[in-house]
């Protein structure tokens, strides 16, 4: 059986159903949203994995429309350490100038886990490596 969300809040939702019944969400415009914009939706999925593989799909198609929803999960205070990984790989992908402020801010991360990996991929940027598609590490 199918569990169905709505994009707009993620409460549980009928498949049938046409509007949320928790926020009126018109359910039927989900499906006008461009994939880049569903994805970004989906960094909001009560379903962590989800959000997972949304953020390291924004950056393997190098979103410069995630930049500021990453930002704004890293300044959350956000604790999962699998979603921040996957967030500042896909953030360190993506060829646009916020992207260093952003690594930059997570090296102030209280996890020393997080802020090593932000120091770690500011120094893969300086030197011009490649990033691998996946993060196998994220799961």
């Amino acid at each position: 059986m199918l569990t169905y969300y709505c994009p707009n809040c993620w409460t549980i939702v009928r498949e049938t159903d046409k509007v949320c019944p928790n926020c009126s969400y018109k359910l039927t415009e989900f499906d006008g949203l461009s994939f880049e914009d569903k994805l970004l939706a989906a960094l909001h999925h009560a379903v962590p994995e989800r959000q997972i593989m949304a953020a390291q799909i924004l950056g393997n198609i190098h979103s410069q429309q995630a930049l500021p929803e990453f930002q704004k999960i890293i300044e959350a205070g956000e604790e999962n350490y699998f979603l921040l990984r996957a967030v500042l790989s896909a953030t360190a992908k993506i060829n646009h100038p916020n992207r260093i402020m952003i690594l930059q801010k997570a090296i102030s991360n209280p996890s020393k886990l997080v802020s090593d990996l932000a120091n770690q991929l500011l120094l893969h940027i300086s030197e011009n490596k490649n990033m691998d598609e996946w993060d196998r590490n994220t799961g």
